[in-house]
């Protein structure tokens, strides 16, 4: 369908029209007295079409009142009714009170009607305020009519658009302070849908563009873009938190996919200052310091996992305790086996270490874990049987149970990671077993400290 207004469609307005002043008379045109028509037009505002009365003037009534208001122009000057792609402007010639305008927005014309006389027409606009304005005129306002009721509908289309805009920007703000980040987008699309839909209606009303409702449309765009990024950064803050934590969980992928979901929003947050023109250099730098924070976290974090096994590594090598030893190359070794099975199966690693060296680092600690847990069973079980000799029960059963547990533990890694261990390992443990079967734990003879009776 073609825009209501177009060269094809509307007669324009001549600029002698437009740019006319003084009285006319017999041989010459009247126009207005102070100032040409064209002075009452905005900047950027499209005169579409014009009519003229040099007697009646127009007149005001309100729905359902009888008395009325007519301003007439005066001896030798005109009225004229001019339609632009914003208003209707009612201006009349040298009343009492020099030239006198009025101006209805378009958006405001709820029903436009005309009448033919004999010599002259006369058509009717009422506004949404009940106000009704009747202007007549011998030229044809047929025309004007069609003009008027089409561009009103859609100017109201336009306004009822940037309306639920504003509703819907405005709930987008409210659940943003609730954190409620992703109803709060949510909202803010709507939104956008709105304003999209509000330049449809205006590119239906003209091609070009008309600059009023251009205006408004991204004055509401302009408050959307705040409002989004104010959305997009809330939650990426969220995504950060969530990210740190998990980190600290070691749930390394969960932390990664986090600060992406981060990374998106503040990316998408920098097109909103882009989006509307904005050279707040402020804001641009503000997100972009976020923005370059998150990408060194990232980096970090893809490290992190090769880094924490390695840290556990070095520091089962720095006691000389065998428990905590050996506790220390087991989480070491989770680690590594971590940092291994993260990108399994991904074409596109995130997180960094040689898988080669990874493996190899694997077997050493799994190894270095049976060797270092054998070693403490064994001095487990002869602390164990010097209090057996000595008749102390209890204990030799708690020397003997730490040997089976460390050993016990061992047993799975090792049948995984070193199966040429495995015999021996499970042998080991069989014997303590053995020895916790045989443990007469009713003939302790361990010291009771005295007071305790």
């Amino acid at each position: 369908m073609a825009p209501i207004i177009s060269g094809d469609n509307i007669e324009g307005v001549d600029e002698a029209t437009l740019g006319g002043t003084g009285r006319g008379g017999i041989l010459s045109d009247s126009y207005l007295r102070e100032a040409p028509l064209s002075s009452y037009l905005n900047e950027g505002e499209r005169p579409v079409m014009v009519r003229s009365n040099g007697k009646k003037g127009v007149l005001r009534s309100d729905v359902g009142v009888d008395e009325t208001e007519r301003i007439a122009p005066g001896e030798g000057y005109r009225a004229f009714a001019l339609a632009t792609d914003a208003r209707l402007l009612f201006v009349v010639g040298d009343t009492d009170d020099g030239d006198r305008s009025v101006d209805v927005s378009l958006a405001d014309v709820e029903v436009v009607e005309h009448s033919d006389g004999v010599l002259a027409g006369e058509f009717v606009v009422t506004t949404a305020a009940d106000v009704e304005w009747y202007f007549p005129s011998r030229s044809g306002l047929e025309p004007m009519v069609e003009y008027l009721d089409a561009a009103s509908l859609s100017w109201i289309a336009i306004e009822e658009r940037l309306d639920d805009a504003r509703a819907a920007i405005a709930d987008a703000a409210r659940l943003t302070r609730a954190r409620w980040y992703d109803d709060a987008l949510s909202a803010v699309r709507d939104a956008m849908a709105e304003t999209d839909a509000a330049r449809r209606s205006e590119r239906e009303l003209c091609a070009g563009g008309v600059t009023v409702a251009t205006e408004r449309i991204e004055r509401a765009e302009a408050r959307i873009d705040e409002v989004r990024r104010s959305v997009l950064e809330g939650r990426a803050a969220r995504e950060i938190d969530r990210a740190e934590t998990r980190w600290r969980e070691g749930e390394y992928a969960n932390a990664h996919d986090a600060y992406g979901r981060a990374h998106d929003d503040y990316e998408e947050a920098l097109t909103t200052v882009s989006a509307n023109g904005s050279t707040d250099g402020t804001v641009t730098g503000r997100l972009r310091t976020k923005l370059d924070r998150v990408e060194r976290n990232v980096a970090a974090l893809e490290q992190a996992p090769v880094d924490s096994a390695e840290e556990a590594r070095e520091r089962a090598r720095e006691t000389d305790d065998l428990r905590e030893r050996g506790d220390r190359l087991d989480f070491a070794l989770d680690r590594y086996r971590t940092a291994l099975e993260l990108d399994w199966g991904r074409s596109n690693r995130r997180f960094e270490g040689d898988t080669t060296a990874i493996r190899d680092a694997i077997d050493a600690v799994a190894r270095d874990l049976v060797e270092t847990r054998r070693r403490y069973a064994t001095r487990r079980v002869r602390a164990g049987d010097g209090h057996r000799e000595e008749g102390r029960m209890a204990r030799a059963e708690s020397c003997y149970r730490d040997a089976y547990d460390a050993l016990g533990e061992t047993v799975p890694p090792a049948r995984e990671l070193v199966p040429d261990a495995l015999d021996a390992l499970t042998a080991h443990r069989d014997a303590v077993a053995d020895r916790l079967r045989r443990l007469d734990t009713t003939d302790d003879q361990t010291p009771i400290p005295s007071g305790s009776h």
